[in-house]
């Protein structure tokens, strides 16, 4: 072969190369980050369109990253959509959750005033296994920085790390976002190479809105303003975390997940806050995945994902295996329905618990009085129309759905797989285009 003949064929080779991902090698063993911004929507963030420059710092992320626009938390609090990510399981297995006989209150994590003892849960169980469990198991340094009050080691969610950060958090206005990225840099620089899981919990979003300057002030005076400028002003010091981990070189090395554990209501449905109800404004949140290296090109999909996908996503990638009794799976191939699950105190809601149900275009809401509503999310995705009037076939299938779908998990501490649901009930669900 001629040196021109050569030459070409290598050029081809570069050019074949390039578009295969750049022709770089998969890292067998990445640094895994795992972000959840508290309290953040998704439709308050730019890569999901809105038209507020909230969040520069997480739009060029996504630019990069695997972007999930159907994602649906496991509760509408803290407490039970963190014990999902770390569990794999849904509230009902896990058990971390409001309970009016609880061991726990929330006055035994941050100083408050005496009705602050009503404000009671179970933890997690040490009978659980977690993420981070997993990990340091594998050899992975663990560490988290945690902003929130309900994530306080004593609600149980400091399981397998070596290292958990939930100093400062003495009031509900939480730890700031500039304080975790701090410890946060010094835990990477500590790992000095190795490789390690981080979590990161950043509270500021969440109320009393009241960003620190020079960001507050940047929207208005409204409440939503007020929201809009706690979320920038995180966005920005993840952005100095992300700047931090290409200095110290392991930005392409690392697994980068980013979530919400929940939403937040700012007027509507006539509601503020979070907490008592899933509406869609509370448990439809951002999640993204950055792969390390340029393994997986950017891309948005609409394919179903739940915070108990977070942990055998993690696994699968990492090419570990995935523990008993886990009931997440790998997008697209996760084939059970994604639901959502609160219970808030007596004191807090009149209606009981609430159980959510998305089918397909469709969205169960059903709450502890058995009350049901239906909606059509894709024309109604304020929830504004209940269609359990007009589609009383259709809601009363999702109810039973619904109903066997929980009876098939298995309670808490138990490492059980969930029941099969019968292959009858697939069927029908199938046809309905429900289930894949």
């Amino acid at each position: 072969m001629s040196p021109r003949s050569v030459r070409d064929v290598l050029f081809v080779v570069a050019v074949v190369c390039v578009g295969f991902l750049g022709c770089r090698s998969r890292i067998e063993r990445p640094n895994v980050l795992v972000v959840t911004l508290d309290t953040t929507r998704k439709d308050h963030l730019g890569f999901y369109g809105y038209g507020r420059a909230t969040s520069p710092n997480l739009d060029t992320l996504a630019e990069s990253s695997v972007v999930f626009t159907r994602a649906v938390a496991a509760s509408s609090w803290t407490l039970p959509s963190h014990a999902s990510i770390f569990t794999g399981k849904f509230p009902t297995s896990h058990g971390a959750r409001y309970d009016p006989e609880g061991p726990l209150r929330l006055s035994q994590a941050i100083a408050g005033p005496e009705e602050w003892d009503g404000y009671r849960a179970s933890p997690l169980s040490p009978a659980e296994t977690t993420l981070a469990a997993i990990l340091r198991e594998a050899g992975y340094r663990t560490g988290a920085v945690v902003g929130g009050p309900w994530m306080k080691r004593v609600f149980g969610l400091s399981q397998g790390f070596e290292r958990y950060d939930d100093d400062g958090i003495v009031d509900v206005n939480g730890k700031l976002a500039s304080e975790v990225t701090s410890s946060a840099l010094s835990f990477l620089e500590e790992c000095d190479g190795k490789p390690f899981f981080l979590f990161l919990n950043y509270f500021d979003p969440h109320g009393p809105y009241d960003a620190p300057a020079p960001f507050r002030g940047t929207f208005g005076n409204e409440p939503s303003d007020r929201y809009d400028e706690e979320i920038l002003y995180m966005d920005h010091h993840l952005g100095r975390l992300l700047a931090g981990m290409k200095t110290l070189g392991v930005f392409e090395k690392t697994l980068i997940v980013v979530t919400a554990d929940h939403g937040e209501l700012l007027g509507e449905h006539g509601k503020m806050g979070h907490g008592a109800t899933l509406f869609e404004e509370e448990i439809r949140v951002p999640f993204l995945v950055k792969y390390p290296g340029s393994e997986r090109p950017p891309a948005r999909t609409d394919d179903g994902v739940h915070h108990v996908d977070v942990l055998p996503m993690v696994l699968d990638r990492l090419g570990l295996p995935v523990p008993r009794g886990i009931q997440g799976g790998v997008p697209p191939t996760r084939d059970r329905p994604l639901i959502a699950e609160v219970d808030p105190l007596p004191f807090m809601s009149a209606e009981g618990s609430f159980r959510a149900l998305y089918l397909g275009r469709y969205k169960l809401l059903w709450n502890g009085l058995g009350e049901s509503a239906l909606y059509d999310i894709e024309a109604d995705g304020n929830e504004h129309k209940d269609l359990s009037a007009s589609e009383p076939g259709r809601t009363s299938n999702a109810v039973a759905l619904l109903e066997k779908y929980l009876a098939s998990l298995p309670p808490p501490g138990d490492t059980a797989q969930p029941t099969t649901l019968d292959e009858a009930t697939l069927e029908a669900l199938r046809k309905l285009g429900y289930v894949p």
